[in-house]
């Protein structure tokens, strides 16, 4: 198997430290001179090369190894980074992800790595990685600790002891540096011991070093041996000796102990390497906190939760009808454990939101960069997890509501301040919890929507009349551009854009079970609000009747159910209402939007059954029969044939084996 073993793991942890990387980048153009932004960029660029080079992946690791170079620099000479080094990062970062797309597919996208090679190298200083690294490196302090003072004067009395400080610098396409610097180690420990390394053996083990490292070597052999043995080491590019004859000309450093990670004990710090490698023996490894699962087998385990509730709401279905007491008591144990699973699956396919929005303040910046608009970008609530199917299916949503914003919210600085604005725009992307629902608002404090232009749009292109407008408040117009077929691209111009893609978007959330509401105030910015369900898989939902036949409601939109008196429903022109607590709730009578026959009625009703659900801020009460009880609920799609009937949003199947509908309340009241 070799290589394609790990294939699938090596572009997971690609991608993921690729993403680190364009975020810190994006956080690096903020704060320029952020030596601690630019390490963490080194860090990851480093990791991402030393992987490419073990897996034989070359091109990667070419251009992840001139990428290294270009950032130590910077970081080594302490040079704040310009707008244009950012940008050709991002250059090298697009071409990274489209190796890394090479790699998946494993087809060749011919991509010329050489010219964006010539580009790193265009727009660095004039010197050399190497040259630097070793100028640092001759200036690097051995500090010595009063226990290691100690240690070199009882050995000095030896008269064959010398006491060595020692650099080496390894060659400038050195690809393994923390395996150099181990052999090192290894053999120079045989002839002698290892006093102290600068950088420390962590950083040297975790390769957090450059192309040098300083050492301080105790041994009875001579300098021309110790040149011999350490150029023999590959990719040691050159060695430098210098002899301390007085231990006081080392400088002295206060008494530290180092951490030993996950461990309460302490390790002092004049521990050789061969020391260090026996205390983690004796401290034993870090138990494997967490593993890759592959979504594939995600969904399956869903799958056969679903299947499992579905039998087990079956067979409750039986005991109560045969009155099994036996069995009713298993069962208690069974529904039990089955609600643990299904909350453990569930948790397992939760995923934080981060995931999706760490890809767009890198889309913000470029698209702001290349309108020559100023944009602040905030995200918050990256943390809040949601179902990951419901997360692969806002992502494209979210580009259209963001690219607007950029597109045809945010004014051009020049415009912004003539309107007495901040010259630099604000864009906000923010999700939060409310009970069993994700909140997702994309806001702006750009020009707004016009709802007069919107009028004329819909009037010249033949969606309503003078008359239907007339009708209409400014909050209806809005919602006009989410009508299919509203904006064109001549229309984007006059209608500020923000009828591009709307009815896709609005489409999508609500296929998710989901709802859309927005609001503009001209002149002074949009915001846009999309309410998600946690998951689509399994939910909780109260069964309703209506002529013998039931449906289920998702238990998230109901807000009660109530019985009222016939006599206070009143007639507001075409349609029925109902005063309830202060409240007028518009009425919506389920058998004729469903296309059911009512029943008919042997003894009239004097009371009638109402379900209030609540969508998005927008209420009513939907009309039924009867309300069955509530039931947790799997979702199964309804095929091509019934797939865009309005009303529904899937089926599920109830203890008896019947299939029941389930009702898209976004449709029915929005």
């Amino acid at each position: 198997m070799g290589v394609e073993q790990y294939k699938d793991l090596f572009v997971a942890e690609s991608e993921e430290h690729l993403q680190i990387i364009n975020n810190s980048v994006l956080s690096l153009e903020k704060d320029p001179a952020n030596i601690t932004i630019l390490n963490e960029i080194f860090r990851s660029a480093h990791t991402l090369k030393g992987m490419s080079a073990t897996m034989g992946f070359e091109s990667l690791t070419r251009l992840t190894h001139k990428m290294e170079d270009v950032l130590d620099i910077f970081r080594s000479q302490k040079i704040p980074v310009t707008t244009e080094i950012v940008d050709k990062l991002f250059s090298c970062l697009d071409i990274l992800q489209m190796l890394l797309e090479e790699i998946k597919t494993g087809e060749d996208l011919n991509l010329d790595i050489e010219s964006i090679i010539l580009q790193l190298q265009s727009v660095t200083p004039n010197i050399s990685a190497a040259g630097l690294d070793r100028a640092a490196a001759e200036k690097k302090e051995l500090l010595i600790t009063a226990l290691e003072k100690e240690h070199l004067l009882n050995a000095l009395k030896n008269k064959d002891i010398r006491i060595y400080k020692i650099n080496i610098f390894l060659s400038q396409d050195c690809q393994l540096k923390s395996v150099r610097a181990f052999m090192v180690f290894n053999k120079l420990n045989s002839i002698g011991e290892i006093i102290k390394a600068v950088p420390s053996i962590e950083d040297l083990e975790s390769n957090h070093f450059g192309l040098s490292f300083c050492l301080l070597l105790m041994t009875n052999s001579l300098a021309k041996k110790l040149e011999q043995i350490l150029y023999n080491v590959m990719e040691v590019e050159k060695v430098s000796l210098t002899q301390i004859k007085d231990i006081n000309d080392l400088p002295l450093e206060k008494t530290e102990e180092l951490k030993v990670k996950d461990n309460a004990q302490k390790v002092p710090s004049d521990v050789d390497l061969s020391q260090q490698k026996d205390l983690a023996k004796q401290f034993g490894f870090k138990k494997i906190q967490s593993i890759r699962v592959s979504t594939q087998r995600l969904d399956k385990m869903m799958n056969f939760v679903g299947e499992l509730v579905i039998s087990k709401i079956r067979l409750m279905q039986i005991a109560k009808t045969h009155q099994l007491k036996p069995l009713s008591e298993i069962l208690t144990n069974i529904d039990r454990l089955t609600s643990d699973l299904q909350d453990e699956v569930m948790q397992a396919r939760l995923i934080p939101m981060a995931q999706v929005f760490d890809r767009f303040p890198r889309m913000v910046r470029d698209l702001a960069r290349s309108e020559k608009k100023q944009i602040n970008f905030d995200v918050s609530g990256g943390e809040i997890e949601l179902d990951r199917t419901v997360l692969d299916e806002i992502a494209d949503p979210l580009v259209h509501l963001l690219r607007n914003s950029v597109d045809h919210g945010i004014e051009l600085p020049n415009v912004r301040k003539e309107n007495n604005k901040n010259p630099v725009g604000t864009i906000k992307l923010s999700a939060y919890r409310e009970r069993t629902f994700v909140l997702i608002e994309v806001s702006d404090d750009g020009k707004g929507i016009d709802p007069e232009t919107i009028r004329v749009v819909a009037l010249n292109k033949g969606f309503m009349t003078d008359d239907e407008l007339a009708k209409l408040n400014d909050r209806d117009i809005l919602n006009l551009i989410t009508m299919p077929g509203f904006s064109s691209t001549s229309e984007i111009t006059d209608t500020s854009g923000r009828g591009v893609g709307m009815d896709v978007v609005k489409m999508k959330i609500e296929a998710l079970g989901g709802s859309l509401v927005f609001d503009s105030e001209l002149g002074k910015g949009s915001n846009f609000k999309l309410k998600l369900p946690l998951t689509v898989a399994i939910i909780r939902a109260m069964l309703v009747e209506i002529n013998k036949e039931i449906y289920a409601t998702p238990i998230g939109s109901i807000v009660e159910a109530v019985k009222v008196s016939k006599k206070r429903i009143k007639h507001i022109e075409k349609f029925e209402v109902i005063n309830l607590r202060d409240e007028v709730l518009p009425l919506v009578r389920l058998e004729k939007i469903l296309g059911v026959p009512a029943r008919a009625e042997e003894i009239p009703r004097e009371e009638i059954s109402i379900v209030v659900v609540d969508n998005a801020g927008k209420k009513a009460g939907l009309v039924v029969d009867r309300v069955v009880g509530q039931q947790e609920v799997v979702i199964k799609t309804v095929g091509s044939l019934l797939k865009g009937i309005k009303g529904f949003s899937g089926a599920t199947i109830l203890g008896d084996g019947s299939v029941a509908l389930i009702l898209d309340v976004a449709s029915l009241v929005g």
